[in-house]
């Protein structure tokens, strides 16, 4: 009875597979396929390109910075003294020309030591005026007309030239040399109780007045240059070798419209580590300057040959374009020689290539592509 149950349970089974298999063929044999042969169409996008001629160009630098005076000096009073009044009040700001005096220190007392200097001299060359007309008449005239011209008020005048070894030893003996050289050391002291203006320029600060007393070294006033101007500019490590000492760079001072002639007049021999660039610096002058102006140049540099000039956009990643041959995008290196604001020059381009010049983020090799000039 079991072995019969079994045997019917396996017939059921049996059927119920075939009968499910025919349903299934059926059905699949009823379904329309979705999977097509036809290709699938790539997407054209279309791109903008140049050509770039291969061109030898005159490279240019942008810079840019304030300008600082080049003399920013201290006056200082070389002797002691009360201050005087002049002319001319100073005070900060104040415009002073060369060679004009800027302070007077009261020097009475160094003017009646100095006559009488020149009075010691004159009355040892007259003790001496008989034994020169006894044992050297030869000197005894020039030595006369010599003390007939000498003025005690007066710059004291240079000695008589000596015309043999005796009358040298003779007038060295009466300490008539000594005496000279003396008053000659006061003269030139004397003119310290007078300061005069080394350059035309400003004054930046004034710290005495007429009335107070003064001391050697103790500032007087600090001023300023107002000729001759520096500009400091830092320059990329890699446009170093296109500069030299010497060359010309034209600024220009955007608020005032102006234009300056500048030179560089060094380059320093140290890299700044922070942007690892070095220190150009430019003299410039002209009228209108001021200390702490900002202006912007443009240096210009060797000729740089056999270089494409491509606008900054095209540039990916630093060193690669996109192409366009046969309708498809490709990506090529290139060689920067050297970027400005709105161009990089470059080479690794041939003057045949068409450059993508827009909108290259976007770009990867391989797409395909139309020119849209």
């Amino acid at each position: 009875m079991i072995k019969r149950q079994w045997i019917i349970s396996a017939i059921v089974s049996l059927l119920i597979l075939l009968i499910g298999g025919a349903i299934s063929a059926k059905l699949k044999s009823q379904k329309k396929s979705t999977v097509t042969d036809t290709p699938i169409a790539q997407e054209i996008i279309f791109v903008n390109t140049q050509s770039f001629p291969i061109e030898s160009i005159q490279s240019k630098i942008s810079i840019d910075g304030r300008i600082q005076a080049i003399e920013k000096i201290d006056v200082a009073a070389e002797v002691q003294g009360r201050l005087l009044p002049i002319n001319k009040k100073w005070k900060k700001g104040s415009y002073f020309k060369e060679g004009e005096l800027l302070f007077q220190i009261d020097s009475q007392d160094e003017k009646f030591n100095l006559f009488a200097q020149r009075s010691s001299l004159m009355n040892a060359i007259t003790q001496i005026m008989p034994d020169l007309k006894l044992d050297y008449p030869a000197a005894f005239n020039k030595w006369k007309t010599y003390l007939d011209n000498f003025q005690v008020e007066q710059s004291t005048p240079a000695l008589p030239t000596i015309s043999s070894e005796q009358e040298k030893y003779f007038v060295a003996s009466k300490n008539i040399y000594t005496t000279f050289y003396n008053i000659k050391g006061l003269e030139d002291r004397f003119k310290n109780y007078q300061v005069y203006a080394p350059f035309s320029g400003v004054f930046l600060s004034v710290n005495a007045y007429p009335g107070s007393m003064v001391s050697p070294g103790i500032p007087l006033a600090n001023i300023m240059n107002t000729n001759f101007y520096e500009l400091s500019a830092p320059i990329n490590q890699k446009d170093f070798g296109l500069i030299k000492q010497g060359q010309s760079v034209d600024l220009i001072a955007e608020d005032l419209g102006k234009k300056f002639k500048g030179t560089i007049s060094r380059i320093s021999n140290t890299i700044d580590q922070t942007t690892q660039s070095i220190p150009v610096y430019v003299n410039v002058s002209g009228r209108g300057l001021r200390d702490g102006m900002y202006l912007k140049g443009e240096l210009k540099g060797s000729q740089i040959r056999s270089v494409a000039s491509l606008p900054r956009e095209a540039i990916v990643n630093q060193n690669l374009i996109y192409v366009l041959k046969d309708s498809i995008i490709t990506q090529k290196e290139v060689e920067v020689v050297l970027r400005n604001d709105d161009k990089v020059h470059v080479r690794g381009v041939e003057s045949n290539d068409e450059v993508v010049v827009r909108g290259v983020n976007s770009l990867s090799p391989g797409q395909k592509a139309v020119a849209n000039n």
